[in-house]
């Protein structure tokens, strides 16, 4: 199979900006739909899990830190691992294992 090289160049690289302040300000364009800023929302979604985290760490008495720490430290990894062996133990015992 032979690879063959353009004899031109593509127009495309003209466009790529030679900076890092302009790529990042493209790339912010970009991302900014009807005036909504994703990074926005995805700080609005994060500081809203951050309140609901010291809620829940202050219902049940176990606090922000140690919550966290249970959710995403233990119990995030141990379900991971558990639909992790049970997806393979399936495919094994279907015989669709192919190592």
């Amino acid at each position: 199979m032979k690879v063959q090289i353009p004899t031109n160049k593509p127009s495309i690289i003209d466009s790529i900006p030679n900076n890092v302040d302009m790529a990042q300000a493209n790339i912010n364009a970009l991302l900014e739909t009807n005036g909504i800023s994703l990074m926005k929302t995805v700080d609005l979604i994060f500081w809203w899990c951050v309140d609901l985290l010291h809620l829940w760490g202050d219902i049940t008495g176990l606090g922000y830190n140690l919550l966290n720490i249970m959710i995403f430290i233990l119990l995030q990894p141990a379900l991971i691992l558990i639909f992790f062996i049970l997806w393979l133990s399936e495919r094994t015992r279907k015989g669709r294992f192919n190592g």
